[in-house]
């Protein structure tokens, strides 16, 4: 009996460090637009809990686009960052589809279909350990991009490098 409380206490301990040891991911989350198009006074709402303000964090976002819609050289967009403090932090990035010599970047799917993954933000934190309401726009001159399939919106834990 003992032998067997002391085997379930092991097992139950070694869950429950590699659980933690897992928690890098703090947001991993698609989303798809209708006809393809992304409106431009239609943000994505995300929201998220950190729970130590002492990590930093990565954010990357991954979009598929249909080339033959959508032709430009990037896509810009706007993140903005509101706690529960109402403190709010705007963050404008742009994601590149093609490089320098016009080629286009990631990789093409059997439908022709481009993704492409970039991280957008490196080494951000969280002010609080409260709930954070996050807002990923286009912010584009137009209202309507076609040409945008999904947004995968991923925010994983940062090891900060200081340069030596």
């Amino acid at each position: 009996m003992k032998k067997t409380l002391f085997q379930l206490s092991l097992i139950t301990l070694s869950l429950m460090v590699l659980t933690s040891c897992g928690n890098k991911v703090l947001l991993d989350d698609t989303r798809t637009f209708d006809n393809n198009t992304w409106l431009r006074f239609q943000p994505e709402h995300f929201e998220v809990t950190p729970h130590n303000t002492d990590d930093c964090y990565n954010f990357i976002l991954t979009v598929t686009v249909d080339t033959s819609r959508y032709h430009e050289t990037g896509l810009p967009i706007m993140m903005e960052i509101d706690n529960s403090n109402h403190e709010n932090r705007t963050l404008f990035s742009t994601l590149l589809l093609r490089n320098h010599n016009g080629n286009w970047m990631g990789t093409f799917d059997e439908q022709g279909l481009l993704t492409i993954s970039q991280t957008v933000r490196q080494y951000f934190f969280f002010n609080t350990s409260s709930t954070h309401s996050i807002n990923v726009g286009q912010r584009t001159s137009k209202y309507e991009i076609h040409g945008i399939q999904s947004l995968n919106f991923k925010i994983e834990k940062a090891k900060l490098e200081y340069p030596e």
